[in-house]
């Protein structure tokens, strides 16, 4: 009986998904986008530069929606700009607004 006790506790104990704080979910949203931007078809790293600054974000059921400030330069050129996008929960796909 206690071993089934156990084996229970363990198993619930396990399949809770960790509660991520507010900061944690800020750096997670920075990374998918920064990866979503530089990972882009026909990105020449050597040129363009991305520096994502800030996140605003509402946590919707499924997904995040986001509005970002993010930093760009190309050969001495810079500009900063807000870009919004669509983040899904697991922070694996990213679908931006424009």
């Amino acid at each position: 009986m206690r071993a089934l006790i156990f084996t229970l506790l363990l198993f619930t104990g396990l399949a809770c998904k960790r509660k991520l704080s507010r900061f944690d979910v800020e750096s997670q949203l920075k990374s998918a986008m920064h990866a979503f931007l530089i990972n882009r078809p026909n990105y020449d790293s050597s040129k363009l530069k991305y520096d994502v600054q800030k996140v605003s974000f509402f946590d919707d059921k499924t997904e995040y929606d986001c509005e970002f400030v993010v930093h760009m330069w190309d050969n001495g050129k810079d500009t900063t700009g807000v870009m919004t996008a669509t983040i899904t929960k697991d922070f694996t796909k990213v679908k931006r607004n424009l």
